[in-house]
């Protein structure tokens, strides 16, 4: 049977991850909290099914651990997640499993992701429903989850949000002509009825 010949920390500095090597040849890397637990030590026999098992529970704690930090920026969709473990070269099993145990803690909810991204969105930049629902099909949120998450914004905020993103062009050169104002709010989604009435009532105010 294979026989824990090392124990080493990894050089990282403030690295919490010990390398495992079985025979004198790298095995599987475990944590700190994961290593204390298993109780292994140098000189310890394993047997084939245990290093396994060793090596499988190495794979997911490191999707996860990835996961978790690539969740640290921002809010993520579970179709980001996914893609980044991807990119980051985890196999499917492990991604799988990574991402089961962060929807067990609500790490991942794309509902909450909808409506924080939403929020995000008509604070910093308005934009037209459409645009919206588009951001977030390319995002992996599903349509139902889509559709709910926009039910939150009255049609009262929408024709709120245009007229300030038209005073937002007005300003800017090259959209005082009112066909390339609408060629360009229709680009973004909006509809000509609501860039019609928007457009009206800013007349009335001015």
């Amino acid at each position: 049977m294979p026989v824990v010949t090392a124990i080493k920390r990894q050089a990282r500095v403030g690295s919490n991850r010990f390398n495992i090597f079985l025979d004198d040849a790298y095995s599987f890397t475990l944590s700190d909290l994961d290593l204390s637990m298993s109780g292994l030590r140098v000189g310890q026999e394993l047997a084939t099914t245990e290093v396994e098992q060793y090596a499988q529970n190495a794979k997911e704690a490191k999707a996860y651990a990835l996961a978790l930090r690539y969740l640290g920026v921002r809010v993520r969709s579970r179709r980001e997640l996914s893609e980044y473990l991807t990119r980051k070269n985890c196999g499917q099993d492990e991604i799988e499993a990574a991402l089961e145990r962060l929807e067990g803690l609500g790490l991942i909810d794309d509902s909450a992701f909808a409506a924080a991204w939403i929020a995000d969105r008509l604070a910093v930049r308005p934009r037209s429903r459409m645009r919206l629902a588009q951001e977030l099909g390319a995002k992996g949120v599903a349509r139902d989850i889509i559709d709910l998450a926009l039910e939150d914004i009255e049609p009262e905020r929408e024709l709120e949000t245009l007229k300030s993103v038209i005073e937002r062009k007005r300003r800017t050169n090259g959209y005082e002509d009112d066909k390339k104002l609408v060629a360009y709010l229709q680009r973004q989604g909006y509809r000509w009825g609501l860039i019609k009435e928007a457009m009206e009532q800013l007349g009335e105010a001015s």
